[in-house]
């Protein structure tokens, strides 16, 4: 019951901001992934452990960027947050 009433939460605060899309986010986002790209850009941190959440983020930036085209802006944000929380926990932890 606890996870359908957060849902619902997320999903109504997503939907009101659906109206614009999500420049500064999208932007923040950007910057992070770019910022941690540099760390994983040789063979050896390729093979890490962390370069998982590298991944992920570069492709939820990707899914915003095409949710962003498609005018899906609660999409873009939400896409947009979860790469850069990755990117945050990419630079996190690298060893």
């Amino acid at each position: 019951m606890l996870h359908i009433t957060l849902w619902l939460f997320i999903t109504l605060g997503l939907a009101s901001c659906a109206s614009k899309p999500p420049v500064q986010v999208m932007a923040e986002a950007r910057a992070a992934v770019q910022s941690v790209r540099v760390l994983y850009a040789s063979d050896e941190a390729k093979r890490s452990q962390t370069y998982q959440h590298y991944q992920s983020a570069e492709r939820a930036l990707k899914e915003a960027s095409e949710a962003l085209v498609a005018k899906k802006y609660a999409v873009a944000k939400q896409k947009a947050k979860q790469a850069k929380y990755q990117a945050r926990m990419a630079a996190k932890l690298k060893p």
